[in-house]
This record gives C-alpha cells, structure tokens and sequence, in this order.
C-alpha cells in the first residue's frame, strides 16, 4: 500500500508553532519520498472537512497539527469517514492536553521523529449520539456546569493576553464563579444516580485539561472507561479554597467530590447546558455519554 500522508494545520495556532512545524514535517516526508499534503485550516470546523476528505481518498495518516481543538476536529473528520485512518499529532497550541496524556514530545524535532516511527496505539474515544446515526467524539475531557461557563469565558477571548494556558483558566474560573448558578442535574451512569444542584461534572478519558488542571488524575485513554469527577454544590469561598489543588489532583479527597467509572452516562438538567470537551462545544443537554474502547489508532 502506498505511504500517503495529509498534514492538516491551524496557520494560527500557538502564533505560527504548528505551521513551521508542519512545515519541518513536509520537509521529512519530502526526504522519505512520501506522498504528502499540506493542507491549511481557514476556520472552526474545516479541519473536520478537511480530515474526513483526507481518509475517505485513502491516506493512511493524518497528522493534525495544531491545539486540542484543531486535533478534535481531526479526529471528528476520521470517525466520520467511511475508513479509519491513523491520527498522528504535531501538537503547537496553547494547552495541548491529549499530546501530553499520550507522552509525545513538546519539541517539534522530536515530536517528527517520533511520528516517523511510525509506532500505532489504539485509544479510546468518548462519544455522543446527536441522534439520526450523527456522533462526536472526544479525546480528553469533557466537562458540564462550572468548567464549561469557564471554557465559554476563555473562548470568548476575555482572558487578558499575558494569560495563555492554565493560567488564562484559572482567571477564567475566579471571573465566571461570582455570577455561577448552580444547576439541577441528573447522572444516571454505572453508579447510583446522582441528582442535585452541581458545581461540575469533569468526564476524563484522559486526566487534565487547561494544561495542568488535573480533574480526572486516574484517567487513561486505554483502559475501556471514562472517569467521571462530580463536584456538589460548595460554598463559593470553599470552591476558591479547593481549586489549588486540581492541579496536582488532591482535590478527589474533598467530601464534596466523587469519582466514579462509567462506560456510559445519561445527563439530563433542568434547563439546556453545553457539554465542551477538548476547548470545544460539543453538545447540549439532555445527552448520553458513552465510551467507545480502541476507536482510533494514534502515533505514538
């Protein structure tokens, strides 16, 4: 079979990182005789188009180069594709969560020669089903109620422009916590069901977003399960006090959190809520939240 490539890349992401990186890819597989194109991301959502394309005429990789998000639409592009092309990831964004749970390098020398080795993993994927056989899929983490207003505040640009990462979230989580309204929710999951008002529920298939906010700290991407952080209404002065400590992920010993192990969760809430998962918007409540194990073969 031939060795055909598509290098999909976000020009703006992390202030040009991805495209010269992918630039320094193409340059590789030019030196490998392979066959490869680059193609350039004009917008949110393209690089869905542009993966689904790529798999459906028959490349074997794409290499998604860019942020979480840019790699979300990636991997949306291929599982909607009548094949199953392998992901392979040149991370150049901001937070670059799904290339950290996967152990890939953050220099883009090593992080190509890596790629070129050509080492494949399966990897599980969560899901959605928007109904009509339509899906989305997520890599790391999808979250409800606090950590999605966060998400909104960080992606609406709101966020001074020295903040970049984890910090650009933690200032995002301070600023959206005074005017947050606890809602009612309902998770029906392989636990008792939970119903109450929520500060959040984190769904991991892997363990942090924003960087080094650890939500999920026992979540693998291949272990069959999704990790599930549920976090009960608290005072807001106790939220302050225990959001330190998501970063090293001590905050599971707090009486207010739980951590369940689910392979499916129904959610339902009293009024329509975005679900985000890897920085993007992926759904509204009600939804059901599934996983599905070894969906994609990754480069690792």
């Amino acid at each position: 079979m031939e060795d055909t490539w598509a290098v999909i890349v976000n020009p703006t992401a992390g202030r040009g990182k991805a495209a010269r990186a992918a630039e320094l890819l193409m340059a590789a597989l030019e030196e490998r005789e392979a066959r490869a194109d680059l193609l350039l991301t004009s917008g949110p959502g393209h690089a869905v188009q542009l993966a689904r394309q790529a798999s459906e005429s028959g490349a074997n990789t794409i290499v998604a180069c860019g942020g979480d998000g840019t790699i979300h639409e990636a991997i949306n592009g291929i599982m909607s594709s009548g094949s199953r092309s392998t992901l392979g990831i040149l991370a150049g964004g901001t937070c670059n969560d799904l290339a950290y749970a996967l152990g890939l390098p953050s220099d883009p020398d090593e992080a190509i020669a890596r790629i070129l080795e050509l080492n494949v993993q399966s990897i599980d994927l969560g899901r959605v089903d928007l109904g009509g056989n339509n899906y989305k899929y997520f890599a790391t983490i999808a979250t409800l109620g606090f950590d999605s207003e966060v998400s909104e505040f960080v992606d609406a640009g709101r966020c001074p422009s020295f903040l970049r990462a984890s910090a650009a979230y933690l200032y995002a989580a301070v600023m959206s916590l005074f005017a947050y309204r606890f809602p009612r929710v309902t998770l029906h999951g392989d636990f008792k069901t939970f119903s109450g008002p929520l500060l959040l529920a984190a769904i991991g298939n892997t363990d942090r977003y924003g960087a080094r906010i650890r939500i999920t700290p026992a979540a693998q991407p291949d272990d069959g399960l999704l990790d599930v952080c549920i976090v009960r209404q608290v005072s807001k002065l106790e939220v302050l006090r225990v959001l330190p400590r998501t970063f090293s992920g001590n905050h599971v010993t707090h009486p207010a959190v739980r951590i369940e192990q689910i392979r499916q969760l129904q959610i339902d809430t009293e009024r329509p809520l975005w679900i985000w998962a890897d920085g993007e918007r992926l759904a509204q409540t009600p939804i059901t939240v599934e996983i599905v194990p070894e969906a994609l073969q990754v480069l690792r």
